[in-house]
Parts: C-alpha cells; sequence; structure tokens
C-alpha cells in the first residue's frame, strides 16, 4: 500500500530508515521522554568493495580476513559516517583494540560507539562513566551503540570481573 513501509533492499534504505528512528528518539527525548537517550541500531554490514546503493548482503557473504579491525574500518565506519552526517559527527578514533570506533557530535549531544560486545564492554565502561569525556554522562546525551554484539551480563568482560558484570 502507497505510505507503507517496507524492508530496506540496500545499505543506503537500511541507513534511511536507522536515520529516521534515531531523529524520532531524539525528538522524543527532547520532548521530556528520558527513556530515549540509550539506543541501539543495526545496520547491515557493507561488505569489502560493497557501496550503499548495492542490495544488502548476507554478512556471512563477505570475507574479513583482518578480522574486526578490518571489519570496523570497511564494513562500519562508512555506514556510521553516513547515518551521522546530518548530525555533525566527527569519528574521535578506536578504543579496544582498534574493535570499537567512536563518533561525536557535541552541538547534537550524541556519542555513538560501534561494535560494543561482552569482551570490550569494560573500555565502552569507562567511556559511558565519562573516563573520555564527560558528554556521555549528561543526563540529556544520547549514547547510541551500532551493532553491539551484547549478550548477558553473565557473559560481560573475564571471569574476574565481577564488578563489571554488575555494572553491565
Amino acid at each position: 500500500a502507497a505510505g507503507s513501509s517496507s524492508c530496506p533492499l540496500t545499505y543506503a534504505d537500511a541507513l534511511q530508515g536507522a536515520r529516521a528512528a534515531l531523529r524520532h528518539a531524539r525528538a522524543a527525548s527532547k520532548g521530556g521522554d528520558s527513556g530515549w537517550t540509550r539506543l541501539m541500531v543495526e545496520l547491515p554490514l557493507l561488505p569489502p568493495g560493497g557501496a550503499l546503493t548495492n542490495r544488502i548482503r548476507p554478512d556471512s557473504d563477505a570475507l574479513w580476513p583482518g578480522g574486526v579491525t578490518q571489519r570496523h574500518r570497511v564494513a562500519m565506519r562508512p555506514l556510521a559516517e553516513e547515518l551521522l552526517a546530518s548530525f555533525g559527527a566527527t569519528f574521535l578514533g578506536t578504543i579496544d583494540v582498534g574493535q570499537m570506533g567512536v563518533w561525536s557530535a557535541p552541538s547534537a549531544e550524541l556519542t555513538a560507539v560501534g561494535f560494543v560486545a561482552d569482551l570490550s564492554f569494560s573500555a565502552f565502561a569507562r567511556l559511558a562513566r565519562g573516563e573520555y569525556g564527560g558528554a556521555p554522562t549528561r543526563a540529556r546525551h544520547t549514547l547510541l551503540l551500532l551493532n553491539p554484539r551484547l549478550s548477558a551480563a553473565a557473559n560481560i568482560g573475564q571471569p574476574w570481573e565481577r564488578a563489571l558484570r554488575r555494572e553491565a
């Protein structure tokens, strides 16, 4: 039917839908609904050599001989930068062995982090606590996780990191 939403066919379509959802969440937050400041978005990963106009392919079709660092650089970073460009975000770098990219849009009160995972949660927790700067700790600041790989608090960090698991 005309006007109904549909499944995205291309990476650009997926970004358009994610951008619309992010704008909706931020509008709700500005309207006083505090439940919209901690968000997660799952984007289809751009395969090596892929373009935003390509049809979405299963991630299992892509080869990643460079591991998580290549997945960040080739698959996540171009998508995140396109998603966040309209918010004025800039790429700040990676934390935790080049896996988690961090983007900041100070004027938009937004920090985005890609690929937070069970074993890399410690670096993310330090960021969320303000150890890399106080922005994520502000009440109206949006903290956006891009393609998080989190399962359960019991799996966070190493077995001896009990305090980290409680924090998660």
